[in-house]
């Protein structure tokens, strides 16, 4: 392909950038807000992201950091298994190496597995109102109405930060909503007990600066 064929791609941005990819925004300018918002959002989303895996290895090694290699987890086994194998050939890796590799996912899996929830964090006066008004502080059962347990809201947290993540982290549009039950609500949701719980465009930062303070306040500071 001649040269001057690609510099004239090159030359529009609706190019570059993909008119399937540029579908989900109302223009390009929206796009690239999008990826400035990551930018701002991404250095809460990696501080959260490493608080966890090291409250995760606190809470179940305390003193002893054995619990990593000695677990009977099957998946996590598995998991160790596969990064060790991209280390074959290289100095053994460390307790640490080893636990910053684990994905976000396996880290809140092991999280809601053991049974951490009420020891990692106490979001009894969290009212999910704050990052959309159609939220709901509880769930149906039986035709009865429940109040979400800390446990509830912390999965209901956790879902919502890996949600987040992985759309972030991906650059996909975080600006985006859907409608369910005839509510518009943002991309970033999650159903627990059969009640959908979501964060608004606009709610993403305070979500992040809410689960920091709950983490430690001065991770805040930039």
């Amino acid at each position: 392909m001649a040269y001057e064929t690609i510099v004239q791609f090159k030359n529009e941005l609706v190019n570059l950038y993909s008119k399937e990819r540029l579908r989900g925004y109302e223009s390009i300018a929206q796009h690239d807000e999008n990826l400035n918002f990551i930018g701002v959002i991404s250095p809460k989303i990696a501080k959260i992201e490493i608080a966890l895996r090291n409250m995760l290895d606190f809470a179940l090694g305390g003193s002893s950091m054995a619990w990593l290699m000695q677990s009977g987890d099957k998946h996590l086994q598995d998991t160790i298994a596969e990064i060790q194998k991209k280390n074959i050939g290289k100095a053994p890796l460390s307790h640490h190496q080893i636990l910053s590799r684990l994905t976000l996912g396996s880290v809140i899996r092991l999280i809601k597995e053991n049974k951490l929830q009420n020891t990692l964090f106490n979001f009894k006066n969290l009212d999910f109102k704050a990052y959309n008004e159609y939220n709901k502080n509880s769930f149906r059962y039986k035709g009865k109405k429940h109040t979400f347990s800390n446990i509830n809201k912390v999965n209901i947290i956790l879902n919502l930060l890996i949600n987040l993540r992985n759309r972030a982290f991906h650059w996909e549009n975080l600006l985006k909503t859907i409608e369910i039950d005839n509510n518009k609500v943002s991309r970033l949701y999650t159903n627990v007990q059969g009640t959908v719980i979501s964060v608004n465009p606009n709610k993403i930062k305070l979500f992040l600066d809410d689960l920091l303070i709950q983490i430690n306040e001065k991770l805040l500071k930039e």
